[in-house]
This record gives C-alpha cells, sequence and structure tokens, in this order.
C-alpha cells in the first residue's frame, strides 16, 4: 500500500488566493442553458429525481446546486471559499430555491443524513501529485451516501487534452476582465501546470497558477473501485459513449447496497 504523502502548503492552500473576486467574475460567466443541460447529464446518468437529496461536492458560486432546488431536489452544496458560499447563498435567495450552502474541505467533510447523491462537476479534483490525497475526496463522497446511493465526477478528458495541447488560451468576460491561460505539462510528477493571468479594465493584472494531476478515464474508474465503489462507467458530458475525442469526462459510480 501506498502512504499518502503530507501535501506542501502550496498544495493545501493554493484556493485561498486562486479562488478571488476576480477568479469569481469568470465563474460566473456561464451560459444558464449550459448549466440547465449539464444537471440534466448529472439527474440522467445519477437517477437524480423530485424529492430526493444530493450533495454538491465543491459548488463554487452554487449554479447547479441552485438548478437542481429548482427542481425539488434537496441539495446541501459544500466549498472551501467563504467568498463563494456567500455567492451561492445569495444566488439561492434570488432564485428562490431551497439550496443550503456550507463552507467545508471536500477532502473530509461527510454529509449526515446520507444523501442519495454526490456530484463533483468542473475539474474539482486532483489539486495534489500524491493519489492518495486526491482518494480522500471519493473516500468522503462515498460515506456521504445512502447505500445503493450514486457518485459522479466530471473530469478532463486527458486522453483529448494531451492529443489536443494548447499552451495558450484567451477568453474575454463581463466587467472588463480577460483571461490568457498558459498551460505545461510536467512528465515527471504527471501533471498539468497553468498560469492564469487576468487583466482588468483599469489595466492592472492578476496572476494565479494551478496544477492538476492528469488522470486518464480508466485510472479514475480504478480510483473509484479502490474506494469502495461498483458498477463504474465512464460517459461523455452529454452521457453518451465517452471518446477520445470528447473534451471532458464523467464518472459514475455506485455506493454498494447493504446485504
Amino acid at each position: 500500500m501506498t502512504r499518502m504523502q503530507q501535501p506542501t502548503a502550496v498544495e493545501t492552500q493554493w484556493w485561498k488566493t486562486f479562488y478571488d473576486d476576480v477568479a469569481m467574475v469568470v465563474l460566473a460567466d456561464q451560459d444558464p442553458d449550459v448549466i440547465r443541460d449539464q444537471v440534466d447529464t448529472i439527474t440522467r446518468l445519477t437517477g437524480l429525481s423530485q424529492g430526493q437529496s444530493a450533495m454538491d461536492q465543491c459548488c463554487g458560486l452554487g449554479q447547479h446546486a441552485c438548478e437542481l432546488a429548482i427542481r425539488s431536489v434537496d441539495v446541501i452544496g459544500i466549498d472551501q471559499s467563504p467568498l463563494y458560499i456567500d455567492h451561492a447563498r445569495r444566488l439561492a435567495r434570488e432564485r428562490h430555491g431551497g439550496a443550503e450552502f456550507v463552507v467545508a474541505d471536500a477532502l473530509t467533510y461527510q454529509h449526515a443524513p446520507p444523501v442519495d447523491v454526490v456530484y463533483n462537476w468542473h475539474s474539482s479534483f486532483g489539486y495534489s501529485r500524491d493519489d492518495a490525497w486526491n482518494q480522500q475526496m471519493l473516500h468522503a463522497a462515498r460515506q456521504s451516501l445512502r447505500p445503493a446511493g450514486v457518485m459522479l465526477l466530471e473530469f478532463p478528458n486527458m486522453l483529448h487534452l494531451l492529443a489536443n495541447f494548447q499552451t495558450s488560451i484567451s477568453s474575454t468576460h463581463p466587467g472588463g476582465v480577460s483571461l490568457t491561460r498558459t498551460s505545461r505539462i510536467c512528465a515527471s510528477t504527471g501533471t498539468l501546470h497553468q498560469v492564469w493571468e487576468y487583466r482588468m479594465d483599469d489595466r492592472s493584472v492578476r496572476t494565479h497558477e494551478s496544477s492538476l494531476r492528469i488522470y486518464l478515464p480508466d485510472q479514475l474508474i480504478q480510483m473509484f473501485r479502490d474506494s469502495g465503489f461498483v458498477d463504474v462507467n465512464a460517459f461523455s458530458p452529454c452521457g453518451g459513449t465517452l471518446a477520445a475525442d470528447s473534451p471532458r469526462c464523467v464518472i459514475v459510480g455506485s455506493n454498494p447496497s447493504v446485504e
């Protein structure tokens, strides 16, 4: 058995500066129709339905959780950032939804009572070089699930990313924010390193860095199985068969039923 390495301060505290008010502008700049389509995928692949319960592991600004609440799902979202949880709570009030939000660490947070579904959407996994450390999030998710409950993880399809690697991608966002994301791959650690440079209308510049572990879909499936999940499968973001040319992948596994 591989002993879990102690993470560096950079690995455990990076989010405190990365997820700031400027990054929030970019994350908030999502088409509501896209959010609804993504929630359609979550409900279709997990079987989540009206009256059931769900936990949004690493909920960010709460868009998916609020959409589920509107659909009469009893949903709780957790995130380490108090700033983002405050935004999620405001969004829930504005949309008159019943979503609940809590500041918590997804590596350790276990919800009680157990829920029907846990989902983790949009690359909120794999921010340590240590596999055992990352896998804690899957263990925590399983402990938050009722017997036969379902876990869903959305992640970059690294098969596609490696075959279509781009060193620089730029985008523009509301409030005069422009983002340039510069990427490189470290072969010795199996990580994707990115520098996020935000430029504002006032010509100020803010720079953040992130590092994401490169996991192929079959490796994610094995991590699910090692965490005790069964019936684990990989899908495309729309819920179809995963192909190498799909930019993202969705891994779905079930908590075993009580015998």
